[in-house]
């Protein structure tokens, strides 16, 4: 669903879902012309490896989780001549840097697209967004009761 959400979001820019690694979404001529390989995770920072790193520095978890995947994918992606760049987002709905700079990438293309205010633009694509984790969390505890 977060997927088909980020998907919607950007509108008529090509995009190659992938079925192995190193990306999740592969969008074609992003930026300059350069292919961007996004790798979407959702982490909780209450799993009891990270739950003592979480609770000493914010988005200790979503940082950790970014330098992970920058490790597993950088040097593939680089060979295929992509950029690569993880969507870290914990189940609370904080995103990780990475994350938040490319969504507000992606916000004011959208803005321009749909001739929005950028503030706008943002807002309804957060918004989306989280209403996406929302209900993703939603049915994750669902399936454990």
């Amino acid at each position: 669903m977060l997927l088909s959400k980020l998907k919607l979001a950007l509108g008529s820019f090509p995009i190659i879902r992938m079925q192995s690694r190193p990306a999740d979404i592969l969008l074609q001529n992003w930026n300059l012309g350069r292919p961007v390989a996004l790798d979407i995770s959702v982490v909780s920072p209450l799993n009891p490896s990270t739950l003592a790193e979480a609770g000493a520095t914010f988005g200790a978890v979503l940082e950790a989780t970014e330098s992970r995947k920058h490790q597993a994918n950088d040097e593939k992606c680089s060979a295929l001549g992509w950029v690569s760049t993880p969507l870290a987002v914990d189940s609370y709905g904080a995103w990780g840097n990475e994350a938040s700079l490319f969504l507000a990438q992606v916000a004011a293309r959208l803005a321009i697209h749909k001739s929005l205010p950028k503030s706008q633009a943002s807002f309804d694509l957060f918004s989306n967004l989280s209403i996406c984790l929302i209900r993703a969390n939603a049915r994750a505890i669902l399936r454990r009761v």
